[in-house]
């Protein structure tokens, strides 16, 4: 038994965080089963957002990431709300250009295997 680290970048029309995640493990389980050592989000047992975190994509961010996995179980997600330039792109990039109300969430882990 062990784990390895795992990051989803979620896009949609979604009210919150809750909503992307619930959609994020029903994907995750259509694909992979219900496994309890899958190695997806499936094995989390939720997520809590973080307020505390640096700009997504640069080097404090890559920092951040490792830091917030030291010490972790698989049960304990991480969940931040992607906004701005970057959420412009996604946007862009997943066929939302022009759309109202998509967020984007980033999610990352222990994964369970």
């Amino acid at each position: 038994m062990g784990a390895w680290d795992k990051l989803y970048i979620e896009i949609g029309k979604y009210k919150n965080a809750s909503e992307a995640y619930n959609q994020l493990v029903e994907e995750e389980l259509y694909e992979y089963g219900h496994d309890g050592y899958n190695g997806t989000i499936t094995t989390s047992e939720g997520f809590f957002m973080r307020k505390d975190h640096p700009r997504y994509g640069t080097k404090k961010w890559d920092d951040f990431y490792e830091e917030t996995l030291d010490g972790t179980k698989w049960s304990n997600w991480n969940c931040i709300e992607i906004k701005g330039a970057f959420l412009k792109h996604l946007k862009e990039m997943n066929g939302y250009k022009g759309k109202r109300n998509i967020k984007a969430f980033v999610f990352w882990g222990l994964a369970a295997t």
